[in-house]
């Protein structure tokens, strides 16, 4: 494909080492409550919306489980966390970002974190500059993956969706893209993906740092 007019970046586990944290937090404010949430379970909700993760969580848990209580906690939990540590950056996003830059391409995120993690990230970071639209899950009717968030982003941007590129690591990532009809690039993270979901990517990259290198002596278009 041409360079893209616009780089769709999703978060956790493809801009930042977060998802770690996340089942920390996860973790702990279920075991506060009584619940031991394991880690194979933390890895079905990878990528998904608040409607998904709620169906998981009751399905594990059962009907009674309180998910809007200990989600709202886990959100203030996660936030306090990262206020006081250090965020891994995920190798090469600092560079595909300059390369975007330096093309004229414009850049987004579109993930299933709340608002409230995403700016905070970026900002600590010193990336918000870099982003022309930042996108919640919070804030689209369905979460991935349906295809909403990424097409809510390009009819922001101005993009269409062929013109586009995804960044994704999760599987509902890669299937809301291809709903989307927007190209991807599987990013591996913490676990792998269905091979059936794995062969939607437009191609497969084992960091952000080998995607720039795609277009390299290209100019955008």
């Amino acid at each position: 494909m041409k360079l893209p007019k616009l780089f769709i970046f999703d978060m956790d586990g493809t801009m930042f080492d977060t998802e770690p944290i996340s089942y920390m937090s996860w973790r702990n404010i279920c075991k506060h409550y009584g619940y031991d949430f394991l880690q194979e379970d933390f890895y079905k909700i990878l990528g998904q919306d608040n409607h998904r993760a709620a169906a998981l969580f009751t399905s594990v848990f059962g009907s009674d489980f309180p998910y809007e209580k200990i989600a709202r906690e886990k959100v203030a939990y996660q936030l306090a966390y990262y206020k006081t540590h250090d965020i891994p950056v995920k190798p090469g996003l600092q560079e595909l970002l300059g390369f975007a830059r330096s093309k004229g391409s414009m850049c987004a995120v579109a993930s299933s974190s709340p608002q409230s993690l995403i700016e905070y990230l970026l900002a600590k970071q010193g990336l918000t500059a870099y982003y022309q639209i930042v996108q919640s899950g919070e804030d689209v009717l369905h979460g991935k993956p349906a295809p909403d968030i990424f097409l809510t982003v390009c009819q922001k941007a101005g993009v269409t969706p062929e013109a586009s590129l995804v960044l994704e690591d999760s599987a509902s990532g890669i299937q809301a893209s291809q709903a989307a009809h927007i190209p991807s690039v599987w990013i591996r993270d913490m676990v792998d993906i269905p091979a059936e979901v794995a062969r939607l990517a437009w191609r497969k990259c084992k960091s952000l740092s080998e995607v720039s290198s795609m277009w390299e002596g290209e100019q955008n278009q």
